[in-house]
């Protein structure tokens, strides 16, 4: 097939940019929903999440419609840190937050940033597709292509440690 049949559904150069990172785990769905709803588990596999902290909700269970939770970002990517709240859930299969950068006083920004849909999909037998779709609205002001959270490339190997995680064969 030539390269010249493939053309980027979305181009870098709009508003909004869409990464997704597909994963197959050896694990009942409800099993990897709930270990990848878990705020707590966030950092243990998710690249650009330093650390966490539960503004609302619990820290190791799923997290809930209307559960907040501030993620604090790597320092290398120098992004501020993000306030996300739980907007969609059905339990076992999709699960969606919209977040909102934390401006320098500590107060959320007006408009949300960025949305992350994680979807779980039983193939059947007994292993799992998880998929995280996550789309990041572009201000103005950033420069034209990709940023490091847009690039499957970083995401993949962490939804390698995730799926070790789950299956009980992370080190």
């Amino acid at each position: 097939m030539s390269e010249a049949l493939y053309v980027r559904q979305i181009p870098d150069n709009l508003n909004i940019r869409f990464v997704e990172n597909r994963i197959v785990v050896k694990r009942p769905a409800q099993e990897v929903y709930d270990w990848v709803t878990t705020w707590s588990n966030l950092p243990k596999w998710l690249p650009m999440a330093s650390g966490t902290e539960v503004r609302r909700g619990t820290p190791d269970v799923p997290a809930e419609l209307g559960d907040v939770l501030l993620e604090n970002i790597v320092p290398d990517l120098n992004e501020k840190p993000k306030l996300y709240t739980v907007v969609a859930r059905v339990p076992g299969k999709l699960w969606t937050v919209v977040g909102r950068d934390v401006l320098e006083d500590g107060t959320p920004a007006p408009s949300m940033h960025a949305i992350a849909t994680f979807t779980t999909f039983d193939l059947g037998d007994g292993t799992t597709l998880f998929c995280r779709l996550f789309e990041r609205l572009i201000p103005p002001t950033e420069p034209a292509g990709p940023h490091p959270v847009e690039d499957p490339a970083r995401i993949q190997p962490g939804l390698e440690l995730l799926k070790a995680h789950i299956e009980g064969t992370a080190a």
